[in-house]
């Protein structure tokens, strides 16, 4: 799955970002964030096709995939910035960003902090729409510190990549062999160092009540059977409920429901998402 042809974006302090393009013809970009722990190959069951319409960029946030590790803050402000970065460095225009997961909520609040740089946004399951309070913040860190909770490493991967998919996946078990085998080859203790502040930062840079202020049209992907978002422990609404409230919120959003998918909706349904996102494109082009 590891695709051969991966460049490098060296950024400030010696950062590199990892990313792989194709269609560079293209006038429109499209430049792809993976969510927590993950990597840029989750998109191209997407790209594979996009790139017909668009330049697709698919990066590895840093701490991720083959992208560089370091003592960073690993919050939603400091992956922003580094995108932003990568984004003056390769001096793309015309940026789309499109976002899963914890990828969503860097691309919310990258439309927030640099309007002019970011056309539009295309968000797949998006974290960042479930608003959390705060004595639901001090619990889930409580959780998170109670016996070591992300010191499971490869186990905690496995789960939560396999209760992404609403059903069992052999994508899903390569992205786990994919996944485990960067973690080995890293530095652990930096792996869940970035794990832990990225979770962190994602409860304390809620972007809730700032979604009324995102400028951008926006199209939102969410799958009904989705078991991350929302919390279930906390919060037992359906799926539908948190993406429709929050979509509310928007300006000049949109969103698409997908029936029988999970979290990774991007590769479950890839045909009808790659359609919706073709049709996005062009009707943005007209």
């Amino acid at each position: 799955m590891i695709d051969p042809n991966i460049h490098t974006a060296v950024l400030s302090h010696a950062i590199k970002i990892a990313y792989t393009e194709s269609g560079k013809q293209h006038k429109t970009v499209l430049l792809f964030i993976h969510g927590l722990a993950n990597y840029m190959q989750v998109w191209q069951w997407n790209t594979i096709v996009l790139q017909n319409y668009a330049r697709c960029i698919a990066i590895d946030l840093p701490g991720n995939g083959h992208s560089s590790r370091g003592n960073h803050a690993y919050s939603i402000d400091f992956m922003s910035e580094k995108v932003y970065e990568f984004i003056q460095v390769l001096k793309l225009e015309n940026v789309i960003l499109v976002g899963h997961s914890m990828g969503g909520q860097i691309a919310l609040n990258m439309a927030l902090k640099y309007p002019d740089t970011i056309q539009k946004l295309l968000l797949f399951a998006p974290s960042g729409f479930e608003y959390f309070a705060p004595h639901e913040v001090m619990m889930i860190k409580g959780m998170m510190n109670l016996g070591g909770f992300m010191n499971m490493d490869e186990l905690h991967l496995s789960q939560s990549i396999n209760s992404s998919f609403y059903k069992h996946s052999i994508v899903a078990k390569k992205i786990i062999e994919d996944l485990t085998l960067i973690i080995q080859n890293n530095d652990r203790n930096q792996y869940r160092r970035m794990v832990d502040r990225c979770i962190a930062s994602m409860l304390d840079h809620q972007l809730f009540y700032q979604l009324k202020n995102i400028q951008q049209e926006t199209l939102v992907f969410f799958g009904d059977h989705d078991m991350l978002i929302p919390n279930k422990f906390l919060h037992p609404q359906q799926t539908k409920e948190i993406a429709r409230n929050a979509v509310a919120q928007m300006k000049h959003a949109n969103l698409i429901m997908y029936a029988e998918a999970g979290h990774f909706i991007q590769i479950e349904r890839a045909a009808e998402v790659n359609a919706d996102m073709i049709a996005f494109l062009n009707a943005n082009t007209q």
